[in-house]
């Protein structure tokens, strides 16, 4: 009777230590300790120390990782990341050629902190597919891949490098070089090489007049010339002013009645109060965004049918360190997608004469 008794204590310490794990969570800031049994699957959980609540940083780690190649879905204050792939293999008895249509799917679960899950299925679940081979170590390896991918190219890395720069008092080019170290598996890496921005803007700088930072007086300053793509500059992106904090939307429709021009930028007016990097006004005549309150999620630019936008660089703008640029604003056709798709409502689309 005893021996019966220690060995029903023994299985219910067995489970217990099998449950423990079954929700577990790493106190480290992004620890990778590999994959833990679960009633035939794997469970990898992953906890990084950023914050992401707000809509259109949602919507900008979605847009981002859309190049990826993986398939994107969404839902509440979730992100659904799936890698889809095909193993071919020859069956053992039939001698024919056979193949598998497998799926392995990471969540980024969104909120005060990231969490990352993935949950390697049972190669059952996809059907009767006994021939294939090291099946959990190459899901095992897919779903590295995603969380990495996801954590380099997205807005979650940016926060990532932004808390090491802050908790750990390291340069931006350290923090980089740590996040880099971090994700070794990435997948069509973007780049985020601080010295070749910096050295793409002293090139520019050098081709540019001298930069003019003005503030709405009573005196207004003169009207900047007709946009026109390619044209003059006198903003410049570089300043001192820093002791700015980001803005919330929407854009102001009457802009244009309390504002004044204060510069171009290549051509297109930019309306102040302008204090670089930290503020930056409004940009355009007809195609209209708020660079202060532009996030850089990027719907604006997948939106457009004409390509009126392209990617600006803002380096140590509180709300986005890129902007959308209306380069080629004469090209719009006042389709009004990208208004209707900005998270933050910083864009505003005027009919010509308005």
């Amino acid at each position: 009777m005893i021996e019966i008794l220690l060995a029903h204590v023994q299985i219910i310490w067995d489970m217990s230590a099998l449950l423990k794990d079954r929700v577990w969570v790493m106190l480290s800031e992004v620890a990778k300790r590999g994959v833990y049994p679960l009633h035939g699957s794997r469970l990898g959980i992953f906890r990084i120390p950023v914050e992401i609540t707000e809509r259109s940083d949602t919507s900008a780690i979605i847009n981002s990782l859309k190049s990826s190649g993986f398939k994107i879905d969404s839902y509440a204050d979730r992100i659904y990341v799936s890698d889809r792939w095909t193993e071919t293999g020859v069956d053992a008895i039939t001698q024919k050629d056979v193949e598998a249509n497998l799926e392995i799917t990471v969540e980024i679960v969104t909120g005060d902190v990231v969490d990352i899950i993935y949950q390697i299925k049972p190669v059952e679940y996809f059907g009767d597919h006994y021939w294939i081979k090291n099946y959990r170590q190459k899901t095992d390896s897919r779903a590295k891949i995603i969380i990495d991918t996801i954590i380099w190219n997205s807005k979650i890395g940016d926060k990532l490098i932004d808390h090491y720069k802050k908790s750990q008092k390291l340069s931006a080019e350290d923090s980089i070089k740590k996040l880099d170290e971090l994700t070794p598996l990435k997948k069509k890496p973007v780049s985020r090489d601080p010295s070749l921005a910096q050295d793409a803007k002293s090139q520019e700088n050098l081709s540019q007049p001298k930069a003019q930072v003005n503030t709405p007086s009573a005196t207004p300053p003169p009207q900047a010339p007709p946009a026109m793509t390619g044209g003059n500059t006198t903003i410049s992106l570089t300043g001192t002013g820093d002791s700015y904090s980001k803005v919330e939307g929407p854009i102001d429709p009457e802009f244009k009645s309390k504002r004044q021009v204060t510069g171009t930028f290549q051509g297109i007016k930019v309306w102040g109060p302008v204090d670089a990097p930290g503020q930056l006004g409004i940009w355009g005549t007809e195609v209209t965004v708020d660079f202060d309150i532009c996030v850089a999620d990027g719907a604006c630019i997948e939106a457009c049918p004409v390509n009126v936008y392209e990617w600006l660089d803002t380096p140590g703008h509180p709300a986005s360190e890129k902007k959308p640029f209306m380069i080629r604003e004469k090209d719009c056709i006042f389709c009004m997608a990208c208004e209707n798709v900005c998270p933050p409502q910083c864009v505003k689309i005027f009919q010509k004469g308005q």
